[in-house]
């Protein structure tokens, strides 16, 4: 009896709270969906570099993944090598999944670009990562104790070796504990989604969506993302997000709800993934609804913080409580971070695959990085007494960062600690992890290969490089000047004040678009640091004790309406724009953005994107890349209608070196002064002297006649 009631109570908490194994299907009205674009065949891309490994034994790690729901039927690998015509018997390459051997090819006499198709069975085809091993043993010459490390010993793995993923993929892809698949997923090629808010949404959605697509976007930076309004969208043709409060939907997502039967109640955040089914087609969709525009606001959360997302399960759930935990204010990295778990490298496989890593936005270029590694290697690579030199080339760890090499000498690294690890600390240029939107780690051996044929080729040399191994810089001062030089500085990563960004009233799809462009300049770290308001919503006290940033035509604010004349670009009555003062010219200026102190807070900065004249678009992909890449100091930035972009850079310049020889004047007149001033108490003084030892002169000689 006690076992039936503990049963009983088991499934009646799993109904309640909606934690299902797997996806619940919803049948649709066939016209709704579009073609099923996920059930198209899929590639999955291995390497984006060009692998090289040398004989005569060299070997490189890959791993690929199959997305969950996926088929477990045909897949497929799909290598491209080329290899050198000098390769003679028994030249191979022999490919291993999982550490387990699939296939080997003869590499003897191979002319040109070959390729390489591997079948995956059940096991390897399972969802999840999955281990490549590409293991090359090259042969160019003949005989017994023959050196084989010849330059023309080697093969080549191309970038387009891929992994092709079966046409169908299963309801289960669209449980909850799969997110942010299939929406985004690392690794893969380009992915299609779309997020749907209501017609008319509210500020709170507009933020909702676009830090959902900001997360997706941290998650996997090729993906192809769009936020439509309800009634554009014509078709559910790709994974698709429903954000929104219950009550803003009028049109087909309204009617989606009521077919699942899905309804937001009171404080809590409904998740619900369902697969949308008619005859043929499916598309998995996910609805975030709300009771509320503050509900909504307080608990998006749960899907855009990797610490919420990881936890989600089951097909559907109601967010309740939920703590705003602190973000980490982020001066380290550790290769766990950057995707990496403990790596073993040395004389079977040289080299590691590449790790990546979004670019910190408050990263400070002027203060210097390190990246620290905790390493232990194998007691054969020392070099014994008596080795010859063939036998023992200098060992050394190259890591590579963005492309750039650091070094370390492995015969000498200092000694160990209580747990066997070596410490080495590596200086790393802070302007070079800045060099593109993602920082590349990758690791590589040398001097672990026997020369020698004829000496002891059966011992293992490697290097273990801790999981823990950090990558450490300084934090740039959110609270820097008004200054393009710095973007996204000031305005990214303050998360205890976070950034106020400003709409017009009923902004339009463009005008989301272009807020995405901006955020998705602040780095990974820093794209959620941020609230929307639209301009009606906006009071004084909201703009003040943090920073902020208009998009829009100054016209479409009442509070900048009211500071048109404190602006640091003059507008005419119809709010057109005068950039002439700033050496550009007003007749072929299409956009413009400043940044100066904030006009209700001098302690924080504001900035404006704005249309040269009229209510057209503020922010451009042009405008954004120009501002990332832009290392000098400038305050305004126009860009013109053939996409060039000019700043007050030169005017600044100018302004600056004025300013010092002003100051040197001034500074030079001052000495002048002080020149005089101290002549003129010299004189005094000699003069006082004089005076002085000619009265006692006169006392002396008055005395002396007296006495006479």
């Amino acid at each position: 009896m006690k076992y039936i009631i503990i049963c009983l109570a088991s499934f009646l908490l799993i109904t309640a709270t909606g934690q299902a194994a797997a996806a619940k299907d919803v049948t649709v009205d066939g016209s709704i969906l579009g073609e099923n674009s996920r059930e198209q065949a899929k590639q999955q891309v291995l390497t984006n570099d060009l692998l090289t490994l040398y004989g005569a034994k060299d070997s490189a790690e890959l791993t690929y993944q199959i997305p969950a729901g996926a088929s477990s039927t045909h897949q497929q690998l799909t290598l491209k090598y080329e290899a050198s015509d000098l390769l003679i018997s028994p030249s191979s390459l022999t490919a291993e999944i999982d550490g387990e051997p699939v296939k080997t090819v003869k590499l003897e006499g191979n002319n040109g670009k070959k390729t390489l198709k591997l079948s995956l069975n059940k096991s390897q085809s399972s969802p999840g990562f999955h281990s490549l091993s590409l293991k090359f043993y090259g042969v160019v010459h003949e005989g017994v104790c023959v050196r084989q490390d010849s330059s023309g010993n080697w093969i080549k793995i191309y970038p387009d070796s891929r992994l092709n993923i079966g046409e169908k993929n299963e309801s289960k892809g669209a449980a909850l504990e799969h997110y942010p698949y299939p929406f985004a997923q690392s690794g893969s090629s380009v992915e299609k989604t779309a997020i749907v808010i209501p017609d008319h949404p509210s500020s709170a959605e507009i933020e909702a969506a676009v830090k959902t697509e900001a997360y997706l976007k941290t998650v996997d930076n090729s993906i192809s993302t769009k936020i439509l309004g309800e009634s554009d969208l014509a078709k559910i043709d790709r994974p698709t997000i429903v954000i929104g409060v219950h009550h803003h939907w009028s049109g087909k997502v309204k009617k989606l709800l009521k077919q699942a039967k899905l309804e937001a109640k009171e404080d809590k955040l409904l998740l619900a993934k369902r697969m949308l089914k008619a005859k043929d087609k499916q598309q998995p969709v996910l609805f975030a609804a709300a009771a509320s525009d503050d509900v909504l606001s307080e608990k998006i959360s749960v899907i855009t913080d990797k610490t919420y997302a990881a936890q989600l399960s089951g097909d559907t759930l109601a967010i309740g409580k939920l703590q705003q935990h602190s973000k980490r204010g982020g001066s380290k990295l550790t290769l766990e971070d950057f995707g990496a778990g403990d790596l073993t490298i040395g004389s079977g496989q040289t080299s590691s695959e590449h790790f990546y890593y979004p670019a910190p936005a408050l990263l400070d270029k002027n203060q210097p990085a390190k990246l620290s590694l905790a390493m232990k290697k194998s007691k054969t690579i020392q070099k014994q007494a008596g080795q010859s030199d063939l036998a023992a080339e200098q060992a050394e760890l190259k890591v590579m960062i963005n492309g750039q090499p650091h070094s370390v000498g492995l015969d000498d690294i200092g000694k160990e600690d209580k747990n066997g690890f070596y410490h080495v600390s590596l200086k790393v240029d802070p302007k070079l992890l800045q060099k593109s939107r993602y920082i590349d780690i990758q690791f590589a051996a040398s001097g672990l290969k026997e020369n020698n044929p004829c000496y002891a080729v059966n011992e293992d040399k490697w290097i273990f490089i801790d999981k823990q191994s950090a990558l450490s810089y300084h934090v740039s001062d959110t609270s820097a000047s008004a200054d393009f030089q710095a973007w996204p500085l000031p305005y990214a990563g303050d998360h205890n004040n976070k950034t106020l960004m400003i709409l017009p009233d009923n902004a339009d799809q463009s005008k989301i678009d272009e807020l995405s462009l901006v955020v998705g300049s602040f780095g990974s770290e820093a794209r959620q640091a941020f609230t929307v308001k639209t301009s009606s919503e906006v009071k004084p006290d909201d703009v003040k004790g943090r920073n902020v940033i208009f998009i829009g035509s100054v016209d479409q604010f009442s509070l900048l309406k009211e500071k048109t004349a404190e602006l640091a670009v003059p507008t005419a009555k119809n709010g057109t724009f005068d950039v002439s003062s700033f050496q550009m010219l007003n007749e072929t200026t299409k956009q413009v953005a400043f940044t100066q102190t904030s006009l209700w807070d001098s302690n924080y900065s504001m900035a404006v994107f704005a249309p040269f004249k009229g209510q057209g678009t503020a922010v451009t992909k042009e405008m954004i890349n120009f501002l990332n890449s832009n290392d000098f100091a400038a305050t305004v930035v126009n860009e013109t209608d053939s996409h060039q972009l000019f700043t007050n850079h030169q005017q600044l310049t100018a302004k600056s070196a004025e300013t010092k020889t002003d100051d040197k004047q001034e500074s030079n007149q001052q000495h002048v002064l002080y020149i005089a001033i101290l002549i003129v108490i010299i004189a005094a003084a000699v003069i006082l002297i004089l005076t002085t030892a000619r009265r006692r002169k006169r006392k002396a000689n008055a005395g002396g006649g007296i006495d006479e």
